[in-house]
């Protein structure tokens, strides 16, 4: 398994969260979304996310995207440049959250 990134978890309510996941999916279907992703990863390198991670997007200095549960319930991560990955979640969610790199089986 690759090395795992610094991950943070912060807890939101599930109207948050939803909201959250809004705005990514509403930035994300932008006429030039895809191409600030990939000049964020030129700049900053990959986030490693799964091919199951979905809506990339840049917001600021902060590449976000949006990733399904094991149980399928989606939820936000954020990926900053210094290569900290933070994702949002519910209180019921935490547990099945953790950062999922392309290399994790």
């Amino acid at each position: 398994m690759g090395e795992q990134p610094n991950l943070q978890i912060e807890i939101l309510d599930q109207p948050a969260i939803e909201d959250l996941i809004g705005k990514v999916e509403n930035v994300a279907a932008q006429p030039g979304a895809a191409d600030e992703v990939e000049r964020w990863r030129a700049e900053h390198g990959a986030e490693h996310a799964t091919p199951q991670a979905r809506s990339f997007v840049v917001v600021g200095p902060t590449l976000m995207f949006l990733h399904p549960c094991p149980d399928g319930v989606v939820l936000p991560f954020a990926a900053y440049p210094d290569g900290t990955v933070k994702v949002y979640t519910d209180p019921e969610h935490a547990g099945l959250s953790f950062y999922r790199d392309g290399t994790a089986g």
